[in-house]
């Protein structure tokens, strides 16, 4: 028994081969160049969002001690002004009483805000 085989044919089909496997090859290449480039850059962001998330984090944190440390400064202040307002008696007697007009002004003379004791008004 014997098989003919046709090497102009494989010849052909090898040289023409190895040109499109290089193509195929360098356009691979170009590829994944161009992937890594993007995973790069990617990366870089992730970075950069996470660095901007930590500052966000400690502004946050920083803003919230502040903001517990002026609660307890202002209930400090606060605190004294009760006191003594709880320890004044208001005075209700008829001859200290002040005239009372239609808009209720004498009432919100006797209990004035802290603030305005203070700073006047």
């Amino acid at each position: 028994m014997y098989v003919w085989v046709d090497t102009t044919q494989d010849t052909a089909q090898d040289a023409e081969q190895p040109s499109q496997d290089a193509y195929q090859d360098t356009a691979q290449d170009e590829r994944l160049e161009d992937l890594r480039e993007q995973i790069a850059y990617l990366r870089r962001q992730l970075d950069e969002e996470r660095d901007a998330r930590r500052r966000a984090d400690m502004i946050l944190a920083q803003l919230s001690q502040a903001n517990a440390e002026q609660a307890r400064t202002i209930r400090a202040i606060e605190a004294p002004q009760g006191a003594t307002e709880a320890a004044e008696p208001v005075e209700e007697e008829p001859e200290r009483a002040e005239p009372r007009s239609s808009t209720g002004e004498a009432q919100e003379g006797v209990r004035r805000p802290w603030w305005r004791r203070v700073f006047g008004g």
